[in-house]
């Protein structure tokens, strides 16, 4: 007999999900018990293998009471994630009084089929803003869809869920976390990094062709160890044990530990620096004529002027335009990775060079004992403390002048941006704080990248078995897949490294192909000048006619459409070109997430301040494109 709420339920579902409901439909044999009773409330309640799902007190005051706890319930900008769906009292409050969006996760595909054969949901599944999924990575999916670096997350389950899947509910909400963390990470790169770091592989293209890679150096150290410095708080403690087994590996660091290397006259054979910004302070008057530098095409200028032994490049994949120029250069990259960490290119490049043995050190990936970095490091003055009042870890500066000196080049410290940068580090630091399993079981507070960095070493253990992985940065944080081990029990087993000749090879590539590539981006830039250049006086237009009439009136709107008439072709037409999407679809993001504002915007001081970050946001867009230009008729 057909069950026509059944029906309406899965129909709702469809919508998004054709799957799930194709799922629930195909369910005849339910293996749980379920029972429907009433409380004294002479509500509804559902048994679960004789468990109550709701409150037998009171179904509707038990979600009331959870919904009652979140904070912006009016924040349109919200994800609010119910773990449980049981008979829908929770879903129904939260879809009653929130403004965002709404994601049901059920963990039993039964309980949904039950259920939905008994309860009219299809209303609320209807709604735009509503989803419910028994997938988490249908969920994630759903997070990353809708979801941008300023949307808020909330998780809220029953207690009756909590009791049933108390480890699974951990599980997910570090999966939200981390989708979070990514998302942020992602949008950060492309708005912050991503129009820098095209300029830096654009302006050294040249020289990009003429360095060798990290590739010519496979198997140079075939079946021997290597250890990777970096500049976590464990880092200090293995410092004696590094200078007296210094003959048993090859060292390589990353460019914040080098301030604590060199006070103990330690030098590492390779320095690794991924950074598209200038981070020369990490390495300011340190002598670099003996050690061999590994970085990414799109780092930091800076870097090729350099004095050291020899230069190698890494091409990370998927990393602004090295895959662009590795398709046009004849490399093959499909193994390398960087994923966001400096300590990751040098755990790929140690595996390329055929390290059989590869131990981390200063890798805490979180904060133990209110160290956020091992000391005599470039961030050595920065501590992660509790805060009672905000009930939280946070991150600050113990000496913030000192830190100030520390983090930022010569060239910026006495500009005007300077305090702006060293505060904003810090906020942007805060803004990620996060929890990890230590090494002795105990939660540690760290930031959400570095949670993410840590799920990326568990891969790469995970897929190079082969290899003996070693973690010596004591106390730090749990990554499976890397034997806990002190370094000097670890160098107790190591025989001394053999000192080996190190290649410099150039390598070959088609120049005459080099020089079409670089007239095509040129002709495509010329064009796009063409089109970002006249943007500035109309954006100036709306703000001067804004100015005189203190009112949206038809001129700023005839200004607008042409505006955005033209940033929509570009997307259109050249964002499929890396070479344009990095370098302009931050301030493309930027000028529409502005524009949505705006066009809700009553305030006349607050308006005026959005139409000006707008025009700031064009001239940079044509400066750069501008730049772009001139750096490839230059080379």
């Amino acid at each position: 007999m057909e069950n026509k709420v059944l029906n309406a339920n899965l129909e709702a579902i469809k919508r998004y999900d054709k799957n799930l409901a194709d799922e629930i439909l195909r369910i005849n044999n339910i293996k749980s018990t379920f029972e429907l009773i009433q409380n004294q409330n002479s509500e509804y309640n559902i048994l679960y293998n004789s468990i109550p799902l709701h409150s037998l007190e009171g179904a509707k005051l038990e979600a009331q009471k959870v919904v009652d706890k979140i904070e912006e319930l009016d924040n349109k900008n919200a994800i609010r994630v119910i773990y449980g769906l049981g008979l829908g009292y929770l879903a129904d409050e939260f879809i009653s009084k929130t403004s965002g969006t709404v994601i049901i996760y059920e963990p039993d595909t039964e309980l949904l089929r039950a259920v939905f054969e008994i309860l009219e949901f299809s209303e609320n599944l209807l709604k735009n803003n509503v989803f419910i999924t028994n997938n988490k990575e249908k969920l994630l999916k759903i997070i990353d869809i809708i979801s941008d670096k300023e949307t808020k997350i909330t998780v809220s389950f029953l207690n009756s869920y909590f009791n049933l899947y108390k480890n699974d509910i951990y599980t997910l909400a570090g999966f939200i976390e981390r989708k979070r963390g990514e998302k942020q990470a992602n949008t950060n790169t492309i708005n912050k990094i991503a129009p820098l770091a095209t300029l830096n592989t654009l302006q050294n293209l040249e020289k990009i062709t003429k360095t060798p890679l990290v590739s010519s150096l496979k198997d140079l150290y075939k079946g021997s160890c290597a250890l990777i410095a970096s500049a976590g708080p464990s880092l200090k403690d293995n410092i004696e044990t590094i200078k007296k087994y210094r003959d048993n590996f090859i060292l390589f660091a990353v460019g914040p530990a080098m301030k604590l290397l060199e006070s103990n006259n330690i030098k590492p054979d390779f320095l690794c620096v991924v950074e598209a910004l200038d981070t020369s302070a990490q390495i300011n008057d340190i002598d670099l004529s003996d050690i061999n530098l590994i970085f990414e095409p799109y780092s930091n200028s800076y870097l090729w002027d350099l004095k050291v032994k020899n230069k190698f490049l890494f091409f990370s994949k998927d990393n602004f335009l090295n895959d662009f120029l590795a398709d046009n250069l004849g490399i093959n990259i499909s193994g390398n990775k960087t994923v966001g960490t400096v300590s990751y290119c040098v755990l790929s490049s140690a595996k390329i060079m055929g390290f059989e043995k590869i131990i981390l050190c200063g890798q805490d990936l979180a904060f133990k004992n209110g160290e956020c970095y091992a000391k005599g490091s470039v961030y050595e003055d920065l501590e992660c403390v509790f805060n009672p009042e905000l009930n939280k870890y946070e991150i600050r500066a113990k000496d913030y002048e000192q830190y100030k000196k520390k983090l930022l080049a010569k060239k910026y410290l006495d500009g005007k941006y300077a305090d702006y940068f060293a505060k904003n580090y810090i906020k942007r630091l805060n803004s990620t704080i996060y929890s990890v399993i230590g090494q002795n079981g105990k939660m540690l507070p760290t930031q959400a990248c570095y949670a993410i960095f840590i799920k990326y070493f568990e891969e790469f253990a995970k897929n190079n078995p082969n290899l003996d992985l070693i973690n010596s940065s004591t106390g730090g944080a749990q990554i499976n897949g890397f034997k806990n081990l002190a370094l000097e029990q670890v160098m107790l087993e190591t025989d001394k490294v053999q000192k080996v000749q190190i290649p410099c090879q150039i390598p070959q590539y088609d120049q005459s192909k080099i020089i079409k590539i670089k007239q095509k981006m040129i002709k495509v830039y010329t064009k796009l000048q063409e089109k970002t250049a006249p943007l500035e006086n109309l954006q100036n237009e709306i703000i001067k006619e804004f100015s005189r009439r203190k009112t949206v009136n038809k001129n700023i709107e005839k200004h607008e459409r042409k505006i955005i008439l033209e940033l929509n072709e570009i997307i259109e037409k050249y964002y499929t070109l890396p070479y344009v999407l990095f370098l302009c679809a931050s301030y493309t993001n930027r000028y529409f997430d502005n524009l949505k504002k705006i066009n809700s915007e009553q305030d006349a001081k607050k308006y005026t301040k959005l139409q000006n970050a707008n025009l700031r946001l064009l001239i940079a867009l044509n400066k750069r494109v501008s730049e772009a230009k001139n750096f490839l008729l230059n080379e």
